[in-house]
């Protein structure tokens, strides 16, 4: 068989094909595993900084540290110390108060009150110790210091009121004796100092309602039934005032105030003394 060359013309078509076909192949995609990825614009600021960006951050955290932490340190060292050194004084004073080594406490609760300036409790102990040292402008002062720090501490007010009778500041007094009232309306001894305080006073039918209630809430408390019964004796009401001294004497036979105050009745009574 023969083969017929192609012409020159032939020659050219052939050669225009083959240049299409080489141009279409340089022109199609690469396959997607091969293909760079693009950069994710949301990603950029999330990444690290460059090592030549670090050095300011660094340089800043290491001189916190170092201007922070030894401050800290030494202060929380310190006041630990502090504290529970004022809190060893406070327990040693307590012990001392309960045995009835007044001067020493009263040392013990010093020391406390010159670490622990807002305590209220240290300055209630020196006043307690302070009066029982017979101090009683000092125990004034310390209660008051108490009542500055902790207004609503009834039992300051009750102890100061007391310290103000002794000193015969009445008004202030029954002031503190109505504030500790105030705050607890069941303290059967605010009603007792309140009542002697108004019958300091002359101010007998308003003191016999607060004895009265000191009785009703402590059926025990033999001081408040002999203010109750010396108060009913000077009202008049005699048989009253003498069921309020035998209370007292059924709780201590012996009790003088409440003897005294019967052999008393019995004279207004008009009958002689055993």
């Amino acid at each position: 068989m023969r083969f017929a060359l192609p012409s020159l013309a032939g020659f050219r078509a052939i050669a225009l094909v083959s240049l299409l076909v080489l141009a279409v192949t340089g022109c199609e995609p690469k396959p997607k595993g091969t293909q760079a990825p693009a950069p994710d614009p949301t990603s950029q600021a999330t990444e690290p900084p460059k090592p030549a960006e670090t050095p300011t951050h660094s340089v800043v955290d290491v001189a916190t540290e170092e201007e922070t932490d030894p401050v800290v340190e030494d202060f929380g060292a310190s006041s630990l110390l502090d504290y529970a050194k004022a809190e060893e004084a406070m327990t040693k004073g307590t012990e001392l108060l309960q045995r009835g080594e007044y001067d020493l406490a009263l040392e013990e609760f010093k020391t406390a009150a010159a670490i622990d300036t807002e305590n209220e409790e240290v300055f209630f102990n020196m006043g307690f110790a302070l009066s029982r040292l017979g101090r009683t402008r000092e125990a004034i002062q310390a209660y008051q210091e108490t009542i500055n720090l902790f207004p609503d501490y009834g039992e300051a007010h009750n102890n100061l009121g007391n310290l103000l009778l002794k000193e015969k500041v009445y008004l202030k007094a029954v002031e503190h004796f109505q504030l500790a009232l105030e705050i607890n309306p069941e303290h059967a001894a605010a009603h007792n100092n309140l009542g002697t305080a108004l019958s300091k006073q002359g101010k007998i039918s308003e003191a016999v309602p607060h004895f009265s209630k000191a009785t009703q809430l402590d059926n025990m408390y033999i001081q408040a039934w002999c203010n109750l019964g010396n108060a009913l004796l000077v009202q008049g009401r005699y048989e009253d005032a003498g069921l309020a001294f035998q209370n007292a004497l059924r709780i201590n036979p012996n009790f003088r105030p409440a003897v005294l105050g019967v052999q008393r009745l019995r004279i207004k009574q008009g009958q002689l003394i055993d």
